[in-house]
């Protein structure tokens, strides 16, 4: 049920971010470590999103990332394949202004489903929310390069929580300008 309201919520998303004045689609890929979880390693992490105005200071940003952790040797059980995680989510963004030139440093917080899968392991699909902090600089009103760390965290079977960090270099690309 929760994926259902998180898809309806991206359907709901995407035309208002069409209608918002400059659109920009990005591209980003980088490194995703895990935090506090001895039963993988650093891996890596590719996204996709789409990057409107919602006012002066705010942006949404529907998007999708897809991530890979890498496997460790586990002490007394050999060696373990990292999981995957996919997340499909909604940020929203404070500063970074859009569609300017210059540095553009911004906050975000955001929200999705986070899908994790291990081979032997059941795939789990859980809501859970990230936030982090970027910095943009804007070569061209209509193209920028940004870099920006992500805090993950999202719940599991039998765990509290599962947290992770990425950090990527992304660039985004505006095809509209208002």
């Amino acid at each position: 049920m929760k994926i259902l309201v998180w898809i309806l919520l991206l359907m709901v998303s995407i035309p208002a971010v069409v209608m918002a004045g400059p659109v920009g689609l990005g591209i980003s890929g980088g490194i995703l470590a895990p935090v506090a979880q001895e039963d993988q390693a650093n891996g890596s992490v590719f996204g996709v999103k789409i990057r409107a105005r919602l006012s002066g200071l705010f942006t949404l940003e529907p998007n999708l990332s897809f991530g890979n952790f890498g496997g460790v040797e586990v002490e007394g059980v050999g060696n373990r394949d990292g999981s995957s995680l996919k997340h499909y989510g909604i940020d929203l963004t404070l500063g970074g202004g859009i569609a300017k030139t210059g540095l553009k440093p911004y906050l975000f917080v955001g929200g999705g489903v986070y899908n994790t899968k291990r081979d032997g392991d059941v795939t789990t699909n859980k809501s859970g929310w990230s936030f982090g902090t970027g910095l943009a600089l804007g070569i061209r009103s209509d193209f920028d390069i940004d870099i920006r760390g992500r805090f993950n965290i999202t719940g599991a079977e039998n765990s509290t929580s599962r947290k992770s960090v990425g950090v990527t270099l992304g660039f985004t690309y505006y095809v509209s300008q208002n």
